[in-house]
């Protein structure tokens, strides 16, 4: 990607984050939807991911009414991107993931830095509800060297 000035870097960030907010509508979680694209040094996107059950499962309307099954059975967008990338042997080391939704959870943080994502892209607050995740996150983030840009 060429970013020959901060705002070039801007203006890029908000329309992959866009692009990531198209992805979060394929989910069918009637009450959350959470995308994820992943974009490589040159600008390419390498993966995208949206909240849902994992392939070959069930994903009819009532299991998403039911909150605890739901929980259970749901794959995050941004796990969800990393699958999609093992699954095609696309390599995410050094990239940036846009996350749409909600900002990201500690458990997928810890696979972001597993996979080497260098940077992630989202959103400051995702509510009362997901804060001390989030921040546990950031911690993760901080200690591993990923650096965040909130948008």
């Amino acid at each position: 990607m060429n970013n020959n000035s901060p705002t070039d870097r801007i203006d890029w960030d908000q329309r992959y984050y866009d692009l990531a907010k198209v992805v979060s509508s394929w989910s069918k979680d009637p009450s959350t939807q959470i995308g994820a694209v992943v974009v490589g040094d040159s600008g390419q996107v390498l993966a995208q991911g949206y909240n849902g059950f994992p392939r070959g499962m069930s994903d009819l309307d009532e299991l998403y009414a039911d909150r605890e099954l739901k929980y259970k059975r749901i794959c995050h967008a941004e796990m969800n991107a990393i699958y999609n990338a093992s699954r095609t042997g696309v390599s995410l080391y050094g990239s940036t993931i846009y996350v749409y939704g909600l900002p990201v959870c500690h458990e997928c943080a810890k696979a972001i830095i597993q996979v080497g994502i260098s940077r992630v892209v989202m959103k400051e607050s995702g509510g009362d509800r997901w804060n001390d995740s989030c921040d546990l996150a950031q911690r993760f983030f901080k200690e591993a060297g990923v650096e965040v840009t909130y948008i």
